[in-house]
């Protein structure tokens, strides 16, 4: 008996011969749920519609060493300037993410083969830019970096951070000066005696 993580006999059956493989990408993004997947048209599955982005957006999945995540993961979005400074505002941590894989009928296609099988679950962590230089110029993408496992809003937490707290209660400005007070070295000051 081997280790399927749940794909199913039609999918393993795909990945014996020459295969078409293709990423289904769910983000819960502020203001809409996002759905992409690696090919290029429109694709239906789970009820659903998924975009076709191509090449525009790239995983780097973690490596796995005995069933458990040893490496950062990021999805890198390619974008312009002005779409990434807009999308700045938006709080994104903790928020979902779940990526599935499949296999379609033709090479870039949007019909899948069999039904897809989750490859990575956890939750948008960070978000920086990239500037990298190619045949057109430069490319702009927006890094997301990726925390593993459910997300810290899926349960309790013992900690209430800034963006917790303007989700919650838009334009409350508490606790914006200590956000960023674990990185500060507390030095208490010296009273005169």
């Amino acid at each position: 008996m081997g280790l399927t993580r749940g794909a199913s006999s039609g999918l393993i059956d795909d990945l014996k011969g020459h295969f078409h493989p293709v990423l289904l990408t769910y983000a819960d993004w502020p203001g809409e749920e996002i759905r992409l997947h690696t090919g290029a048209g429109n694709l239906s599955w789970g009820g659903e519609t998924w975009m076709g982005a191509g090449k525009l957006v790239q995983l780097t999945a973690p490596m796995e060493q005995g069933g458990l995540a040893t490496s950062e993961a990021s999805v890198r979005v390619a974008a312009h300037v002005e779409d990434m400074l807009a999308e700045r505002g938006k709080i994104i941590r903790n928020r979902d993410l779940t990526v599935w894989f499949a296999t379609t009928t033709t090479a870039g296609g949007n019909v899948l083969s069999t039904d897809p099988v989750e490859l990575f679950t956890g939750y948008f962590d960070s978000r920086t830019g990239a500037l990298s230089r190619s045949n057109s110029g430069l490319d702009h993408d927006m890094v997301l970096g990726l925390g593993i496992g459910p997300s810290a809003r899926s349960s309790a937490s013992i900690t209430h951070s800034y963006e917790d707290q303007i989700a919650k209660y838009p334009g409350d400005t508490a606790g914006r000066h200590v956000q960023n007070a674990n990185k500060l070295r507390f030095n208490p000051q010296q009273w005169p005696e």
